[in-house]
C-alpha cells in the first residue's frame, strides 16, 4: 500500500491543505506545533476512524483533539492510495463516524463500502491496535527495559488478535474458562432443578400411594357391605315370600268367612236360611192384622209393598256385604303386608355405583402413579454425562486444550521467524556489530558480537531503541504479509547516532516501499543527503 495524497478538508489545524508524498523515504519536516502529531493522526484516522467517547474520556479522545479549530460542524478529509496496482480515494465525515465514509476505485469507478469490510480487506485485515504496536510508531512510544519485554512477551505467548485488538493468548484462555464456569452454573442449576423435580414427583407418587391404599380399603369395606346386603336380602326376600304366602291363605280364609257370615261395622252375623221364614212370619202376621182392619184390599196393597221393600232390604244387605268384605280385606292386606319401602334393592343400588366409583377412582390413580413412576425413572436415568451443558463444558475444555497445544507450537514457529527477522534487522542496522538477537523461554533478550554477548539491559539506549524498532518491523512483516503498509516514524532517532541512523535510514530504504518520517530537526535530510539516499521532502509551517 502507498498513500499518495493527504486532503485535510478541515482537521485540527489544517484546512483545505493537500500534502502529497511519494514512494520510499518522506520527510514530513516542521517546528514543534506545525502539525505534525495532527498529519500523524490523520493517516490513522483516514484508515481506522475516529472513535467518540463517553464521560471524562471524551475530553481526551482522538476525536476531540483534532476538532477541526474553525467550523467544528465540518470535519471531514480524503486520503488518495494505491493498492494492489489499483487507485483507490477514501473519504471520511468524522461526524458520522463509519456511515460518513466513502470508498472508490478511481482505477474502474467502482464504489466499495467501508461498512462491508472492503477497507479491511485492502489493509489485509490488520486492525488498528496492530497497525499502532507495529507500523505506526508515534512520539515517545519507543519503550525500554521490562517494558519491552513485556511487550515481547504479548506478541510471542499469543499471536491470534482478541476482541479488543490486542494479542493476548491468556484472555481467549480466560474467555474460555469464564464460559466453562458459566456452562458449570447452568449444569449446577439444572441438578438443582432436577433434584426439585424428583423431589415433587417422589411425593406426588406417595400421596397417590396413601390414596390409592385408603381407596381400596373403601372398596373392600364396599364389597363385604355389598356382599352381606346381598345375604340380607336373599333373608327378606325369603321372609317376604313366607309372609305373602301366609297373607295369602289370611285372605283365602277370611273371604270365605266374609262372604258368609261377616257383616262389616255391626257386630252380628246375619243368615238368611234363617231371616227369609222370619220375614214370612211376620208378613203373614202384618197382612192378617190389616186384612181384619182395613179389608182385603188394604191387605193385599200392604202386603206387596211390604215385600218390595223386604227385596230391596235383601238386595241392598247384600250389596254392602261384598263392599264391607273388600274393605276389609284391604285394610287386613294393609296390615299384615310389611313396609318395602326402604327395602334393601335402593341400598344395594347404591352400594354398587359406589363400588364402581370406587373401581374407576382407583385406576386413576394407578395410572396417574405408572405414568409419575416412569417420569421419575426417566430423570433418574439422566447422567451428568449425558446433559447438554456437559457436552459444552468438554467442548470447551478441548477448545482451551487445543489453544493451549497449539499456542505451544505457535509460539515456537512464530517466535523462531520473530527472531531471525529481528537478528536480520538489527544486524543490518547496527553495520554488522551485532550478529544475532536471541530471545529464551523467559523472553530475556540478548544481544550478540563477535565476541562477547551483552544483555540488553547493559546496552545503551540507542541500541534498546533500535531493537525495539526492530521488534516493530519484524512483528509488522508478520502480521501485515498480505499487505505492505507504510512504516510512519514521528521523532524516532532521537537517540540515534549519525552512523545508525545511517544504517538505519538505508536499510529502510531498500526494505521498504513507502516510509514517512515525522521530525522537528534536519539530522534526518542531512544524513539521507550524505549517504546518497533520495527522499521527498514535506516542509510545514508552524
Amino acid at each position: 500500500m502507498i498513500i499518495r495524497e493527504l486532503i485535510l478538508k478541515n482537521f485540527g489545524r489544517f484546512r483545505n491543505r493537500s500534502i502529497r508524498l511519494e514512494e520510499g523515504i518522506n520527510i514530513i519536516y516542521g517546528e514543534n506545533e506545525s502539525g505534525k502529531s495532527t498529519l500523524h493522526a490523520f493517516i490513522q484516522g483516514m484508515l481506522f476512524g475516529l472513535r467518540k467517547m463517553r464521560g471524562r474520556a471524551a475530553r481526551t479522545d482522538s476525536y476531540t483533539r483534532y476538532t477541526p479549530w474553525d467550523n467544528p460542524s465540518w470535519y471531514e478529509g480524503s486520503l488518495r492510495f494505491s493498492c494492489g496496482g489499483k487507485e483507490f480515494r477514501l473519504e471520511r465525515d468524522f461526524r458520522r463516524g463509519e456511515e460518513g465514509a466513502k470508498l472508490v476505485c478511481e482505477s474502474d469507478g467502482e464504489l466499495l463500502s467501508v461498512k462491508d469490510g472492503d477497507l479491511e480487506m485492502l489493509l489485509g485485515g490488520i486492525s488498528e491496535a496492530v497497525y499502532e504496536n507495529t507500523v505506526s510508531i508515534g512520539q515517545m512510544k519507543s519503550r525500554t527495559g521490562d517494558a519491552l519485554l513485556l511487550e515481547l512477551r504479548n506478541y510471542l505467548s499469543s499471536y491470534q488478535e482478541s476482541g479488543d485488538g490486542k494479542l493476548n493468548l491468556d484472555r481467549a484462555l480466560l474467555l474460555l474458562k469464564e464460559k466453562k464456569k458459566e456452562w458449570q452454573s447452568r449444569m449446577q442449576i439444572r441438578e438443582q432443578q432436577q433434584e426439585a423435580e424428583e423431589k415433587k414427583i417422589k411425593f406426588e407418587i406417595a400421596y397417590l400411594e396413601r390414596e390409592t391404599e385408603e381407596l381400596q380399603q373403601k372398596l373392600l369395606e364396599e364389597q363385604k357391605r355389598e356382599k352381606a346386603g346381598e345375604e340380607e336380602l336373599r333373608r327378606e326376600e325369603q321372609r317376604q315370600e313366607e309372609l305373602r304366602r301366609e297373607q295369602q291363605r289370611r285372605e283365602e280364609a277370611r273371604r270365605k268367612e266374609l262372604h258368609q257370615e261377616n257383616m262389616p261395622g255391626t257386630g252380628g252375623t246375619l243368615n238368611w236360611k234363617k231371616v227369609i221364614p222370619a220375614l214370612l212370619v211376620g208378613d203373614v202376621i202384618v197382612w192378617g192384622i190389616l186384612f181384619f182392619t182395613a179389608g182385603w184390599k188394604a191387605a193385599c196393597i200392604s202386603a206387596v209393598c211390604i215385600l218390595i221393600a223386604e227385596f230391596l232390604f235383601m238386595a241392598y244387605t247384600s250389596t254392602a256385604l261384598k263392599k264391607a268384605g273388600k274393605k276389609e280385606e284391604t285394610k287386613h292386606a294393609g296390615q299384615s303386608m310389611p313396609d318395602n319401602t326402604s327395602g334393601s334393592l335402593p341400598k344395594r343400588k347404591i352400594t354398587g355405583d359406589s363400588i364402581r366409583l370406587l373401581t374407576a377412582q382407583i385406576q386413576e390413580k394407578r395410572t396417574r402413579l405408572s405414568n409419575l413412576q416412569e417420569e421419575l425413572s426417566e430423570l433418574q436415568m439422566t447422567g451428568i454425562s449425558d446433559r447438554p451443558e456437559m457436552e459444552e463444558i468438554r467442548s470447551l475444555e478441548l477448545a482451551a486444550e487445543t489453544i493451549q497445544s497449539l499456542s505451544v507450537s505457535a509460539q515456537e514457529s512464530v517466535g523462531e521467524a520473530l527472531k531471525n527477522r529481528i537478528s536480520d534487522i538489527f544486524c543490518t542496522m547496527t553495520g554488522g556489530k551485532y550478529k544475532k538477537v536471541s530471545i529464551d523461554e523467559e523472553l530475556k533478550i540478548d544481544l550478540f558480537t563477535e565476541e562477547r554477548h551483552v544483555p540488553l539491559f547493559m546496552a545503551s539506549q540507542g541500541t534498546i531503541e533500535q531493537v525495539y524498532l526492530a521488534l516493530r518491523i519484524a512483528v509488522g512483516d508478520i502480521f501485515c504479509c498480505e499487505e505492505t503498509m507504510p512504516l510512519l516514524l514521528d521523532e524516532v532517532f532521537a537517540m540515534y547516532d549519525e552512523e545508525r541512523m545511517k544504517e538505519t535510514l538505508g536499510w529502510l530504504y531498500k526494505e521498504k516501499e513507502q516510509v514517512i518520517i515525522f521530525t522537528c530537526n534536519r539530522r534526518e535530510t542531512e544524513v539521507l543527503k550524505r549517504a546518497g539516499i533520495p527522499f521527498h521532502m514535506v516542509h510545514l509551517q508552524p
